[in-house]
């Protein structure tokens, strides 16, 4: 009965995997025909034929087009269809929140802002769930095609993407998925925002395998790639970065501390040195203003202090994202690079830092692929 037992796990493990491999290569091919998908993975064409019906039956691959003839019988060529699913992403920030729809290639079909203020009231995710309809409404797909909604905000989120452990930016420490699902007309989970930002880059960057994202919007944020996945930590969160201490005895930060990256390196705290929304200072600067230059360099310069603080863990490749990386051009980051070599204590190969593909807010489309990369995972 053991020998039986095991045969039957083997057996399902292996349809399984062909399952997988069948889905994964037409996702990947991007059109290819059942025979070339027999040769190129090695199986047989009844094995191919029966998962690519399987597979049509779901809506997930279609027929569309033939193949050139080379003599016989022209072949079908199969494509995925992009849109069998779709996936909501959303950001919640102080002043406005973003929702995104985006497809199973991670392409945004939709993105719309709203200029409502962060509140933990029924009312504000009502509205919420109500704009999420609205952007889905328009939509050619069914309801239960849409995975779900995965909503980032500024807090340390549970694994298990029901809580919030720890939130005071926006004042929602202990915020539940209770307070937020009824409200939301789709399976809903919650996720940090630069940890949705992360997952953003990584879907992006099929190259990033190590990397540390520092995100420069408002308040700063940090998440570390560690073989092409976003490393989460045991309890909170492996990149807290924020809140490493730059000045000990500094500048207040929000987390009750002094002298934390978060009061020195976010997009905010340049703005308070400035004066000025950013929109004004950069252009100013970049006109000749000595003050602002002299501004602008002592930001570069606590940046790259942290940077090097970060690279004596963890010498890596370091992404720059989020809202201020959109102001800075290629001799910033060339300063920049040059700041962080000049504080490293010892010889070294120069430090690689790497623009964000995304030009301000990869949050609300990470959210979103995070529940793309779970759907296909489960194949």
């Amino acid at each position: 009965m053991a020998i039986a037992s095991t045969s039957s796990a083997t057996s399902a493990e292996l349809r399984s995997a062909n399952r997988r491999r069948v889905l994964h290569a037409v996702y990947e091919q991007m059109g290819i025909s059942k025979q070339d998908l027999s040769q190129r993975l090695s199986m047989s064409l009844p094995t191919v034929t029966q998962n690519l019906k399987e597979f049509e039956a779901m809506g997930l691959i279609e027929r569309r087009g033939l193949c050139e003839s080379t003599g016989g019988r022209k072949a079908q060529i199969y494509h995925f269809v992009s849109d069998a699913r779709v996936a909501v992403g959303a950001i919640l920030l102080k002043e406005f929140y973003r929702i995104v729809i985006v497809d199973l290639y991670g392409n945004v079909l939709k993105s719309e802002r709203f200029s409502t203020p962060f509140a933990r009231t029924p009312a504000y995710f009502e509205q919420l769930g109500r704009n999420i309809r609205t952007s889905t409404s328009g939509l050619t797909c069914r309801t239960d095609q849409i995975l779900g909604a995965a909503i980032a905000l500024q807090g340390l989120v549970s694994h298990d993407g029901t809580s919030v452990i720890y939130g005071e930016i926006l004042k929602c420490t202990g915020l539940t998925l209770d307070e937020v699902q009824p409200y939301i007309p789709y399976p809903c989970v919650l996720i940090h925002d630069t940890e949705a930002s992360a997952t953003a880059e990584v879907w992006a960057q099929k190259d990033l395998r190590d990397a540390v994202l520092l995100s420069l919007t408002r308040n700063f944020g940090g998440a570390l790639i560690i073989g092409g996945e976003v490393h989460r930590g045991r309890e909170l969160s492996s990149s807290v970065i924020e809140h490493m201490r730059l000045y000990p005895n500094g500048r207040p930060c929000y987390c009750g501390r002094k002298g934390c990256i978060e009061a020195y390196c976010s997009a905010y705290a340049l703005q308070l040195s400035a004066g000025e929304p950013l929109e004004q200072f950069f252009p100013a600067m970049r006109q000749g203003s000595a003050e602002r230059t002299q501004i602008w360099h002592h930001y570069l310069q606590d940046l790259a202090i942290a940077i090097n603080n970060i690279r004596m863990l963890m010498d890596t490749e370091y992404i720059i994202g989020g809202y201020l990386q959109k102001f800075m051009d290629d001799q910033d980051f060339l300063l920049l690079a040059r700041c962080v070599d000049q504080e490293c204590p010892f010889q070294s190969a120069p430090v690689h830092l790497r623009r964000s593909v995304f030009s301000d807010d990869a949050a609300a489309p990470g959210a979103a692929i995070s529940l793309i990369k779970q759907f296909l995972g489960s194949f």
